[in-house]
């Protein structure tokens, strides 16, 4: 009987220290799914195309760098540049994993759901985050949020270009550069929505509460700061993956050295 009791006693202390754990996984994950949620809401077409303009440039500048110390320490001349085929196809196939990198490690936005979750649960309690996804089911709250995202475009674009990071009309970056134009425009046309107050009660609403105010701030804020830090990252990256892929351009070095045997 005493047996019985004990073991009873067991089971009671290993069920109090349990069950909290348990109840705090539970909630965890049911945020964590909330986030995801909210996040599902933006699409971030213009800062991505920003950030594909900026690491192209990036890729771009790695690569010539490196294709420019083969040069001098091969001894290949002035006609070693931009411009000539070998070095133009050795630029090509050393641009192209440092191409897969941006892709995998910024375009593909893989990266960003847990710093989302982490900024969004310092930053909103559960209901702020019950009623953020309700508001942007609908429509209105939909053109909200591409507003917000071309808020954060702007800052985001802003910190490249007031630092001198994003350099215009840099050579190899103009398809980037059309679709950013692109991305832009037609996120700003569909973001547009009537502002009259018999039309729009909701959306003036939400933008003129503290919870819609709190929102737009704290993205413009947190998310410029993550989405910056990111390209920081991955750009940093770059020259060392194009000294990794040097190998790449040997075949066109040596083609060009058949070509220009003086």
């Amino acid at each position: 009987m005493f047996s019985a009791i004990r073991r009873l006693l067991c089971l009671v202390t290993l069920m109090s220290a349990v069950l909290p754990v348990i109840a705090h996984a539970q909630s965890a994950d049911a945020r964590r799914a909330k986030a995801d949620e909210l996040l599902a809401v933006h699409k971030w077409r213009t800062t991505l195309a920003l950030g594909n303009r900026y690491l192209k440039q990036q890729s771009l500048m790695a690569v010539r760098s490196e294709l420019a110390r083969l040069g001098r320490e091969g001894n290949l001349g002035k006609a070693w540049r931009p411009g000539n085929a070998q070095w133009d196809a050795a630029e090509a196939s050393m641009a192209a994993p440092l191409l897969e990198t941006v892709q995998r490690e910024w375009t593909s936005l893989e990266w960003l759901p847990p710093e989302w979750a982490e900024m969004t649960s310092r930053s909103f309690t559960d209901a702020e985050m019950d009623a953020l996804v309700t508001h942007f089911r609908t429509e209105v709250g939909a053109k909200q949020a591409r507003i917000i995202e071309q808020s954060v475009a702007f800052h985001v674009g802003g910190a490249l270009t007031m630092s001198g990071k994003l350099i215009q009309d840099f050579p190899g970056t103009a398809e980037e550069q059309r679709t950013l134009t692109y991305v832009y425009a037609e996120e700003e046309k569909a973001m547009r929505f009537s502002v009259a107050s018999n039309d729009n009660a909701e959306g003036q609403q939400f933008a003129l509460s503290d919870l819609g105010a709190k929102y737009q701030k704290t993205l413009m804020i947190k998310m410029t700061g993550i989405l910056n830090a990111r390209m920081d990252a991955v750009a940093a990256t770059l020259p060392v993956q194009a000294r990794a892929a040097a190998g790449a351009a040997d075949p066109m070095i040596k083609a060009f050295r058949a070509a220009n045997p003086g």
